[in-house]
């Protein structure tokens, strides 16, 4: 074989993947956004389109991790409400310190994703049926503790963590990619989170190979509800206050963001950098629309039709598999 050929079967099987497709497309927006507006590549923002994302991209790899294992979390959304509300209620009540306050946060948030996994995992109960109920149980939970006021009166120290910066960059942003670093090598390496693969593909030949499929489910969904609390504690930090109604419609964009990069409904499939350029490609189109100062509603058709799109292709994908 020439080095001509082996060079253009490399390049080939480079454009056939995934994230390598996903990359062009979104330098194409950026180019078309770029012409359209001039204000799209100014430090300003491009900082606010890296911090617009941030939440989204936390809770789309936990997304992406159960869609992987062949299932989907609707109760994402709502646990961000829940787990925010309880954290800036301690806080604010002065009841325990920050630390504790959002170790206990990201406890429950870590818990309503496992309880979420048992029930799927141990009663066979529809994924979709599970987090649904759990979305509405939440996002009650969330009104019942503030009757749909605002948390505020928050300390200092708390509000660093979403408004602070290192090197004009913000903590939350420099926080997620960490978090889409370590969890991207954790889960092609740690054999604990690998076995997501096996399982979303073919649970029961998964059983066979030895692979504890229920305990595996139930770390996948309770993973998925720790990065909800992630994305909940930066996000009250950051707009200094707790609501509950943080998180509305977050679930929809974190799965179009994670079907964008790969990932199916059917299991065993999923990327982590896929997901990372579904976000991002997600949050330059939205951006540009502000700058365009179009309406909000064509925003929301056109990440309708995108996410119609994303799961589409992805269905179609499956079938054939």
């Amino acid at each position: 074989m020439t080095d001509t050929k082996r060079s253009s079967q490399l390049v080939s099987a480079a454009l056939q993947a995934r994230e390598v497709q996903l990359l062009l497309l979104t330098l194409v927006v950026v180019l078309i956004i770029s012409n359209l507006t001039p204000n799209f590549l100014t430090e300003s923002n491009l900082k606010s389109v890296a911090m617009g994302m941030t939440y989204d991209l936390i809770v789309a790899l936990g997304m992406t991790y159960v869609l992987i294992l062949g299932g989907l979390d609707l109760s994402v959304g709502s646990n961000i409400a829940l787990t925010g509300i309880i954290t800036t209620l301690l806080m604010q009540k002065g009841v325990v310190s920050v630390p504790v306050a959002i170790g206990i946060g990201l406890s429950v948030s870590f818990i309503i994703g496992a309880i979420n996994g048992v029930v799927i995992a141990k009663f066979r109960i529809n994924p979709f049926i599970v987090t649904l109920g759990m979305m509405s149980l939440a996002r009650g939970g969330a009104m019942v503790l503030t009757s749909g006021y605002f948390v505020t009166g928050l300390p200092e120290s708390f509000l660093m963590i979403g408004r602070g910066e290192i090197m004009g960059i913000p903590f939350p942003v420099i926080a997620a990619l960490l978090i889409v670093i370590v969890f991207d090598f954790l889960l092609k390496n740690w054999v604990h989170l690998n076995r997501a693969f096996p399982v979303g593909a073919d649970p029961d030949n998964a059983a066979l190979l030895g692979i504890n499929v229920n305990k595996t489910v139930v770390l996948g969904f309770a993973l998925c509800g720790l990065f909800a609390g992630i994305a909940a504690i930066f996000m009250c930090s950051r707009l200094a206050m707790g609501y509950a109604q943080f998180g509305l419609e977050i679930e929809l964009r974190a799965l179009g963001a994670a079907v964008i990069g790969g990932a199916t409904f059917s299991g065993g499939r999923g990327s982590i950098w896929g997901t990372f350029l579904g976000v991002l490609l997600l949050a330059i189109i939205n951006n540009g629309f502000v700058l365009m100062d179009a309406s909000i509603y064509w925003q929301k058709v056109v990440n309708g039709t995108i996410l119609i799109i994303a799961i589409a292709t992805a269905v179609r994908h499956s079938r054939i598999k």
